[in-house]
């Protein structure tokens, strides 16, 4: 339902309430995104990319933190402190918020304050990067659902580990200035036979942007101290997701024995047998669908989870 009318309505409702409120009205004007938001090293990355010169420009600015996961410098410190004011400044005019996600209880969906045609601009300038690291999933970047996370020890501590509904993510650290652990851990692509083994933890900067594709498998590590914001943008392509490749996605069966840090207690059937901790909330070990019962590693103890309840003569088909 992300992008039906009835929600599109409600985003434009709560964001024509919210305009006259504007603490930052510049935030607003996507003519000032290139000015006053993006960080000049990546303004001059994106001139390099659009004169066709991408191997001589990402050398110095793009790090290749892990396999198809990069960082760079995207956003100016003012431009993050800015965002943050204004998150804070919507949340506390009691407008309705639409959350993220159903794990994240504090974010906000920012294009229902308005900062749509501001986030379009931010999109616009990654693309040519998004294109030249994924030739396939970020070859054109259509639209985006752009919202922000927030983390605090006694609100949300972290995320459990997902796959995003989306074809490349940017995920910026927007601050504040002090928070203590909270970073991003990384395991596989879905799919894989590596799916759920740990590849690399990510930490987050002020202003620095990390690029990876919607299937890579992650989760935000428990915040300690302090408070993190972070701006998240899913693009979508939507040229790829109606070829072949999309969707006919299958399921390799799973090498070993999952990592217990890639183990999710809301999509896993055997979190419970591999982290040795209890879910949550019980009712995950009837929903969880992963791994698919023809994807099991050798040795698979767990729940039956979704597929207790479906017919049992297409347990092998891939999930939906």
């Amino acid at each position: 339902q992300r992008g039906s009318p009835a929600l599109a309505r409600a985003s434009s409702q709560v964001a024509a309430q919210y305009e006259p409120l504007r603490t930052d009205r510049a935030l607003f004007d996507p003519a000032l995104v290139a000015t006053e938001w993006l960080h000049p090293e990546f303004k001059a990355l994106r001139d390099e990319l659009a004169n066709d010169d991408g191997a001589t420009a990402l050398q110095p600015l793009v790090h290749r933190e892990h396999d198809e996961i990069y960082s760079f410098p995207l956003l100016k410190a003012s431009a993050c402190r800015r965002l943050f004011a204004e998150v804070e400044a919507f949340q506390k005019t009691g407008l309705p918020a639409r959350r993220p996600n159903s794990m994240n209880n504090y974010g906000l969906i920012l294009n229902d304050i308005g900062l749509r045609c501001s986030l379009d601009a931010v999109q616009a300038a990654v693309q040519p990067l998004a294109r030249c690291l994924w030739p396939v999933e970020g070859a054109s970047l259509d639209t985006h659902h752009s919202f922000c996370v927030s983390y605090k020890p006694s609100e949300d501590r972290g995320l459990d580990m997902h796959t995003d509904d989306s074809d490349v993510t940017l995920n910026v650290c927007l601050g504040s200035a002090h928070f203590d652990a909270s970073g991003l851990t990384f395991c596989g692509d879905i799919g894989s036979g590596t799916h759920r083994l740990v590849s690399f933890q990510y930490k987050h900067q002020l202003g620095r942007a990390v690029m990876h594709l919607g299937r890579r498998r992650h989760g935000a590590d428990d915040i300690r101290a302090g408070h993190r914001l972070n701006l998240i943008m899913w693009n979508y392509n939507q040229e790829y997701r109606a070829s072949e490749a999309f969707r006919k996605r299958v399921y390799e069966r799973e090498h070993t024995r999952p990592d217990a840090v890639c183990t999710s207690f809301t999509h896993d059937r055997d979190y419970e047998e591999v982290s040795g901790n209890e879910r949550p909330d019980r009712k995950f070990s009837t929903t969880a669908w992963c791994p698919p019962p023809q994807a099991e590693y050798e040795g698979f103890l767990g729940s039956p989870g979704r597929y207790g309840h479906i017919d049992p003569m297409h347990r092998e088909l891939p999930l939906n």
